[in-house]
């Protein structure tokens, strides 16, 4: 083994331990020595995105996935960097939809000699089976939204069929195989390997819950047309690019009717594009009355959705409360990117000491009982984050953006039936979190009837989710499932 391997592996054992600025200066330091050859330097743009991740920061890390994709020689990884590359755009502001669009058109390319899989003979199944294809199935944001339809679909009508990439399992994937469905794990397997599997299983229509998270192993499979109809979302927020991809899950709030060309997939418009099934752990915390003074802001994201024009409209809310304060906590336990935000908010102009910022913590459920407003991030929103937050008692402030991805928050607020959270500006966004802060009567009302109004409202409807999404699938994929 080179030297230099030896320097790589080092320097990811550093991220490992959380020594990100040391990883980092030991990276400038091999690519300065130019030890590596120029086969091998997209592991150095490869541990580059880590780092950067690592720092929160969402240019850095899009930088170094799109060198890494171009530097590399392996297809396999190269698709994986370029799916790192498309999710870290999704962070950054300004990128108009049609050119995140374009961005994501490339990707195809990367599948120009991919073989498929000999067309499936003609069956005829009792019950129409449908795959869930993900990197696992453990509890997850993403869990919180698919769940309803691995568990609630007609039996009568349908067979689901799970298959993991991983065989990492937690409580939640028990849960799932408790179920009755059939739970496959295709780790350890080549791609080819893996899509056979789903092709002997004679599936009907396989739906990809991953896109390009995680790399974008699921699309890998997919390519290879294991099943006649194939379909993306609820875990992935745009379009994959990818011809094999015939249709994408959405609604008419993330997706409005017009907005068709920025996708390479048919479009699925169901009433919502979410059901939200809380986890047991969620249900067993109640909010509480308020017992402070003060107006205490929240968001309890990924630092990396936080960009400058987010920390702008905080600073206008936190000058107009004196006496509001805002706590940010991250999803990693990385006290280096902590010092990172601490920074950045203070560069921003934030009153520093109304602010506390925290790392990731397993009792962020019970710490939602410390916020009365959570502010939603933009471009990239919260998602399952704002789900949580509802259901957890907390309104969420939200920007509605001009693409899917962007309007992920809006489509969860409306479906909540709280559509008036929802801001079309960035003035309307401070407006909005001014005015709910400022009625501390009827903000606590809300705060403790929001639960009940979740549970009522189309966002956790899960058996009118389950119908129309079959409905979707029986009328949309008509053609192709009867040939």
């Amino acid at each position: 083994m080179g030297f230099w391997k030896t320097r790589l592996e080092e320097i990811q054992q550093m991220l490992a331990r959380g020594r990100t600025s040391a990883a980092r200066q030991a990276l400038d330091s091999l690519r300065e020595e130019g030890m590596v050859p120029d086969e091998e330097l997209w592991r150095i743009h490869e541990l580059y995105g880590a780092v950067f991740h690592d720092l929160a920061d969402a240019e850095g890390a899009a930088a170094a996935y799109n060198n890494a994709a171009q530097a590399d020689k392996y297809l396999r990884s190269q698709r994986e960097h370029f799916s790192n590359y498309l999710f870290a755009l999704h962070y950054l502001p300004g990128i108009p939809a049609d050119d995140l669009f374009a961005q994501h058109q490339v990707y195809q390319g990367l599948y120009r000699d991919t073989e498929l899989l000999p067309p499936r003979e003609k069956t005829n199944h009792a019950r129409l089976r449908i795959g869930f294809l993900a990197p696992d199935f453990r509890d997850s944001s993403s869990a919180r939204f698919y769940e309803c339809l691995l568990t609630g679909l007609d039996a009568r009508q349908f067979a689901i069929y799970a298959y993991a990439l991983q065989d990492s399992e937690d409580d939640f994937t028990r849960h799932l195989q408790a179920t009755g469905l059939t739970y496959r794990c295709l780790a350890g397997q080549s791609l080819r390997q893996q899509a056979e599997m789903i092709r002997w299983d004679e599936i009907d229509v396989l739906v990809d819950l991953g896109g390009h998270s995680a790399g974008g192993m699921g699309l890998m499979v997919l390519a290879q047309r294991p099943a006649p109809w194939q379909l993306c979302g609820i875990g992935w927020f745009d379009t994959t690019g990818l011809p094999a991809v015939d249709a994408f899950l959405t609604d008419a709030e993330m997706d409005p009717v017009g907005t068709d060309y920025r996708f390479t997939e048919q479009l699925l418009r169901l009433p919502s594009g979410f059901c939200f099934t809380p986890a047991p752990a969620m249900q067993r915390i109640c909010r509480l009355p308020r017992q402070r003074a003060g107006v205490v802001f929240g968001c309890y994201q990924n630092f990396m959705k936080i960009n400058r024009q987010v920390m702008e409209c905080w600073r206008h809310i936190l000058e107009n409360l004196p006496g509001s304060r805002l706590i940010v906590q991250d999803t990693t336990r990385l006290p280096e990117r902590r010092a990172v935000l601490e920074r950045r908010l203070e560069n921003a102009g934030l009153p520093m000491e109304r602010v506390e910022v925290r790392i990731g913590s397993d009792r962020y459920l019970e710490d939602y009982q410390q916020i009365d407003i959570m502010l939603d991030t933009f471009p990239y929103p919260g998602g399952a984050a704002a789900a949580t937050a509802l259901y957890m008692g907390v309104p969420v402030i939200a920007l509605r953006g001009d693409h899917h991805s962007a309007r992920l928050s809006a489509s969860i607020l409306t479906a909540a039936g709280h559509d008036e959270w929802i801001a079309d500006s960035m003035d309307a966004y401070i407006k909005l979190a001014l005015q709910l802060a400022v009625d501390c009567e009827g903000l606590e009302r809300q705060q403790l009837a929001l639960r009940a109004e979740l549970e009522q409202s189309r966002l956790m409807a899960a058996q009118a989710y389950c119908t129309a999404f079959a409905e979707a699938i029986l009328c949309g994929g008509g053609e192709i499932l009867e040939a």
